[in-house]
């Protein structure tokens, strides 16, 4: 048996070890998705249907905004926890029930120009828990895993946060024109409380129930070498999602196609992600590395934008076998993407000394560059038409592979815990 051989029967062993750990993270990774994916697939589309003006659903995003600022308080959360709880299980629990109760009052609050504010403020109150659980997750994560194991963690952080967006948003689409935007909302909130169970009966071994309070801080965060070209990444590699996949639907609903139809392509979307995006960009960064499958992905998910361009400009005819070919590509470069982003920063994380507040404001660029864009692809799409917005799109999409590149040969090894190149 070669070093290698015994070097993969050590991973598989140390991923078998860890099962337990990777089922409840990724139960809560799930759980995370949900409300992401209500707000900038569902709610947008419910919005569009009731009559609310382009103008207000480019303001949707803001319901992100606490996973953008939830650096101010992740070393909070990195800090101090209860010894009777747990360190991580004492943020996780409250936070994730305060999630479920968020959903359990939005079933009552029917979307409306009139109740636009209000919907979207108890949904900022559902993402200030998310992300709050969320960075408590990912320092489990990155405290609790060897390499190994962490590996499967983040496949199970991109795919299980995919398959909570999914149901976030092509689920809930699906089940308000089957049951009533009430009885949708109110699984949703039950889906929610269901994950709580494996954290309510796993207890936190002892040895992660100290606290050392004080270690974390915002700024060793910027201290550390090739930290920024990260930030500036972080920012913008997820144009590929933001610009395209939100905009598809608004565009299918302004075609005429029903809310069931427009949840099923958000579903092929997010199959998309977890089926062909995550596991070809997992043998991909084996084989080629976590950079040149980045740049695969965002060339993918450009050809992808330029064939929605050509069925806004009404080139292509909006048909069912269009939109699912171009719907996949979108998704698996979408999909590819996140995979290598995501990749890079729990290894950045689990490199320095405070893991929850190190991936986290890579998380927080990540979701206000989703915002901001998100917002401003929509505001285009009503100033000068779907067509120019997926060609902007495009073009944003070639100017972040620029970027990858350009950071690829700056960012030191060792602040990605490598000896050697990705």
């Amino acid at each position: 048996m070669t070093s290698q051989d015994i070097s993969a029967v050590a991973d598989d062993r140390a991923v078998a070890r860890a099962g337990g750990t990777l089922a409840r993270i990724g139960a809560l990774y799930l759980s995370q998705g949900i409300p992401i994916g209500f707000a900038f697939e569902a709610l947008p589309v419910l919005f569009r249907q009731a009559g609310v003006s382009l103008d207000v659903i480019a303001l949707t995003p803001l319901a992100g905004l606490p996973w953008i600022l939830k650096l101010i308080w992740a070393p909070l959360v990195d800090n101090h926890g209860s010894a009777r709880f747990g360190r991580r299980r004492s943020w996780i629990l409250p936070m994730q029930a305060l999630l479920a109760a968020s959903f359990v009052l939005l079933a009552f609050i029917p979307p409306s120009i009139e109740n636009a504010a209000v919907l979207i403020a108890v949904l900022l109150v559902g993402s200030l828990a998310a992300a709050t659980q969320d960075t408590a997750t990912d320092g489990l994560a990155a405290e609790t895993l060897g390499r190994s194991a962490l590996g499967a963690a983040n496949a199970l952080q991109v795919g299980g946060m995919m398959a909570g967006v999914m149901i976030g948003g092509a689920g809930t689409l699906i089940l308000v024109e089957l049951h009533g935007e009430r009885i949708a909302l109110l699984s949703l909130a039950g889906l929610l409380a269901l994950s709580l169970l494996p954290i309510i009966v796993w207890r936190e071994p002892a040895a992660r129930r100290q606290a050392t309070a004080g270690a974390a801080r915002i700024m060793s965060v910027f201290r550390r070498r090739g930290v920024w070209p990260l930030l500036i990444l972080a920012l913008i590699y997820g144009t590929a999602n933001a610009g395209g996949v939100g905009l598809s639907k608004l565009l299918l609903v302004d075609r005429g196609w029903s809310t069931g139809d427009v949840g099923l392509v958000a579903a092929v979307t997010g199959l998309s992600v977890i089926l062909l995006g995550s596991p070809v960009a997992a043998a991909l960064a084996n084989r080629i590395g976590l950079w040149i499958t980045m740049l695969t992905g965002l060339g993918v998910a450009a050809v992808s934008l330029v064939a929605w361009q050509m069925v806004a400009a009404g080139w292509v005819p909006a048909s069912w076998p269009t939109i699912v070919i171009v719907t996949i590509l979108l998704g698996a470069g979408a999909g590819m993407v996140s995979v290598a982003a995501s990749t890079l920063a729990m290894r950045f994380g689990g490199a320095g000394g405070q893991a929850g507040t190190d991936v986290t404001a890579l998380q927080s660029a990540s979701i206000f560059g989703e915002m901001l864009i998100a917002g401003i692809v929509v505001w285009l799409a009503g100033l000068l038409g779907y067509a120019t917005a997926f060609l902007v799109a495009a073009a944003a999409v070639l100017v972040v592979a620029l970027v990858v590149t350009w950071a690829r040969r700056v960012i030191p090894a060792e602040t990605l815990g490598e000896r050697a190149g990705l």
